[in-house]
């Protein structure tokens, strides 16, 4: 199948379209954070940089995939919605963004450590259990893939429709502090046991895991201003009749 028609078939078409109309007005809604995730990746995959343009094209160049993706974003957007208000919409979108982060981390690690060999298979039989080794890696590039476009869209849905002030440079100290803690985990789990590469690894992970906890603790509390939408516009409609009183003073 041709790559563009994962792009727009006339099902998406119809769909987006559908969108647009449930979502008029100005209130939020599940169509219109969908919307915005979607505009997010098209921009993405047309003017993204590195790891964001590849994830974005990869999806749109797949229909499966892309469909998976939206369906799942679409449970992640909806939970989001069903916090009563806006500034706990907020928090709730930057949880998710905490979870995303952990749930592709074991492929970013894979592909980015040295680990070979055993090592590398004895990480992925940790998460993975009995799973062969071709299925863990395919199902994780498979979760990171998803798990990456819709952490793209959790970080512009922050800076822009449900504004929250951890997104941005805390959040990706966030991020930058997990990943430290995940390889350093993982790297405890491919050591064999009673060896002094593992016993350094075990020494490190509960001082990483405090500051962990401490800094997303301090995100997650950080003061979210209520964000102020403009009232939906309502159609012009029949002027109402003044009183009797107010017509007689007009009279004089």
């Amino acid at each position: 199948m041709p790559a563009t028609a994962a792009k727009l078939s006339i099902a998406d078409t119809f769909t987006r379209l559908l969108r647009l109309t449930l979502a008029g007005g100005t209130e939020l809604t599940l169509s219109r954070l969908m919307e915005a995730s979607e505009e997010r990746l098209d921009a993405a995959a047309h003017s993204g940089r590195g790891p964001d343009q590849l994830v974005a094209n990869r999806l749109r160049d797949n229909p499966r995939d892309y469909r998976r993706w939206e369906l799942e974003h679409s449970r992640h957007m909806d939970r989001v919605l069903k916090s009563p208000r806006p500034p706990v919409q907020a928090t709730a979108l930057l949880s998710l963004s905490f979870s995303l982060t952990h749930r592709k981390a074991l492929f970013e690690f894979l592909r980015d450590s040295s680990l070979r060999g055993r090592k590398r298979r004895q990480v992925l039989s940790h998460f993975h259990g009995g799973y062969s080794y071709s299925q863990s890696v395919v199902e994780e590039h498979g979760i990171y893939l998803r798990s990456a476009a819709s952490l793209m869209c959790t970080e512009h849905l922050g800076t822009t429709m449900l504004v929250h002030p951890a997104f941005g440079d805390p959040l990706r100290s966030y991020q930058h502090a997990y990943l430290e803690y995940f390889r350093t985990y993982c790297h405890s789990a491919a050591a064999p046991l009673n060896n002094p590469e593992a016993n350094t690894e075990q020494a490190l992970l509960p001082a990483l895991k405090f500051d962990l906890l401490e800094l997303r603790t301090k995100l997650l509390t950080m003061v979210v201003q209520p964000t102020v939408r403009p009232p939906r516009a309502r159609p012009p409609g029949p002027a109402k009749p003044k009183p009797p009183e107010a017509q007689a003073a007009a009279s004089r």
